[in-house]
């Protein structure tokens, strides 16, 4: 093969290379347009229909899916993700805020028949940031939404612990001085047994049943019993499994 021959089979095979380079390029940008256009018709659609769609469940949720889809927020009329609180926000305590409270409290009551309702702030945080790879929201923010959710009457005053840890209760857990001094204990480990109660507590075993027990019938507490290890209670709302 001669050189002439050569440079016009590197010549061809490059302007191929072009040529399916542009191709690729017009793909993604008629799918770009595609999403821009699509996204235009939702919020045409969203605007025209916004107060039926929310009285009719199963197109809401359809909707639902197509934001999810599209990777839009899931409230209607919201395009944008907005991951942490404006300046405004923070002096007015704007929207924000309190649509993060919202979502506090419908990923709190996903996990409630694991929680018990019950959940140290911290799980809160881990909660919230969940399904938010990349895009965390600041524990600061997450406490000034459970603060509208309180100032609300929505949930009650989170309770500090004896040790330190904050709970937040997203059912009112009414929980007695004997249940916080359990819970207190439990912080570390996210679990107790009767022996361990009533050695740091120097209470009767008939005491620590009972509050256990109780703990236990509200959802807050859980058993694992084993042979070798015997009775352990432990709390989800502390981390226990």
């Amino acid at each position: 093969m001669g050189l002439r021959e050569i440079e016009k089979k590197i010549g061809m095979k490059s302007a191929y290379k072009k040529k399916e380079a542009e191709l690729m390029i017009k793909d993604l940008e008629r799918m770009l347009e595609n999403i821009r256009e699509l996204r235009g018709q939702l919020k045409r659609f969203e605007k025209k229909w916004k107060k039926d769609l929310e009285k009719n469940e199963d197109t809401y949720k359809k909707l639902v899916e197509l934001r999810q889809e599209l990777g839009l927020p899931n409230e209607i009329g919201v395009y944008e993700w907005k991951e942490s609180a404006t300046f405004w926000d923070r002096v007015g305590g704007g929207d924000f805020f309190e649509r993060l409270g919202v979502e506090i409290l419908e990923k709190a009551k996903e996990v409630q028949e694991q929680t018990g309702g019950l959940m140290t702030l911290g799980e809160v945080v881990l909660l919230v940031n969940k399904e938010r790879p990349g895009k965390i929201i600041a524990a600061k923010d997450v406490v000034k939404a459970i603060e509208k959710l309180v100032d609300a009457k929505l949930i009650p005053k989170p309770r500090t612990l004896k040790s330190g840890v904050v709970l937040v209760e997203f059912i009112p857990a009414n929980l007695t001085e004997d249940q916080e001094e359990v819970l207190s204990i439990s912080t570390r480990k996210g679990w107790i047994s009767i022996e361990e109660l009533m050695l740091k507590t120097s209470w009767t075993q008939e005491r620590c049943e009972r509050v256990l027990e109780a703990m236990r019938e509200a959802g807050i507490a859980r058993i694992d019993a084993s042979y070798a290890e015997g009775k352990k209670y432990y709390f989800p709302a502390l981390g226990g499994r």
